[in-house]
């Protein structure tokens, strides 16, 4: 495809800054087969790396089609191994970036997770868009004719762009599955949260926490007892991470 890819012993990085990781994303949205976009933090690093590595994950982040460095620590850790990539690109801003600037009123837009209202107000945002929505159960990724039905509403939706919304590791794993299956189309983002920050239900760390690469601080006092023990784990990980990278 004309770019660099960075390897790493369990993910790879594109070396893409935002526009350019966006014109891929648009290109493979009109290719005929399904491809899907993962975008690796230390979260999701920690996963795949040492001896408890989650395996399918491995599979899941080496058989992407596009990889993104979402995480200016992990860039860091990179570039101590002089490996050197040209912008961390966060699955927030290039979602942001997209609806502003990508995509258009001939493309059909599917959003997988996030609640009603949300969405209601997306498209009060975006009303040259066509948006379609579909809402798994809690526990949906656990529960396989709940996740067979979804990936065949996903295929008869037939939309190029589909972002996965509903937290990782179910995105990913939803990713995976959906790439199995013969009669896919479209480009898949694995963007967690990302359409709450375009909607305003959840708000980014300001720029100067971004560039002091604290913005993990700024969502952890947020939400405290959700996050503070899994970014506890991941900073005891990171050993572990920066022996894989």
């Amino acid at each position: 495809m004309g770019y660099e890819k960075i390897l790493s012993e369990n993910v790879f990085f594109d070396n893409l800054n935002l526009v350019e990781a966006a014109e891929q994303i648009r290109l493979l949205s009109l290719a005929p087969a399904f491809s899907y976009v993962v975008t690796p933090n230390i979260d999701h690093l920690a996963r795949v790396s040492g001896d408890r590595a989650n395996e399918e994950l491995k599979s899941i982040y080496k058989n992407a089609s596009l990889s993104l460095c979402d995480s200016r620590i992990v860039d860091k850790l990179l570039r101590f191994k002089n490996k050197k990539i040209k912008e961390v690109v966060p699955g927030s801003s290039l979602t942001q970036y997209l609806f502003s600037d990508v995509l258009t009123d001939k493309d059909k837009i599917l959003i997988v997770g996030v609640e009603q209202h949300y969405i209601d107000k997306l498209r009060g945002m975006y009303p040259r868009l066509t948006i379609e929505h579909i809402n798994p159960t809690m526990g949906f990724i656990n529960k396989s004719e709940e996740v067979e039905s979804l990936i065949k509403s996903i295929e008869s939706l037939n939309a190029n762009y589909i972002f996965l919304s509903v937290g990782s590791p179910r995105q990913e794993v939803l990713a995976g599955k959906i790439a199995k299956s013969s009669s896919a189309s479209g480009v898949a983002l694995c963007v967690g949260a990302s359409i709450l920050f375009i909607v305003g239900a959840e708000s980014r760390a300001p720029a100067f926490l971004q560039k002091l690469h604290l913005e993990w601080a700024y969502r952890m006092l947020q939400n405290p007892r959700r996050l503070f023990m899994r970014y506890a784990q991941n900073f005891l990980s990171l050993p572990v991470i920066y022996r894989h990278l």
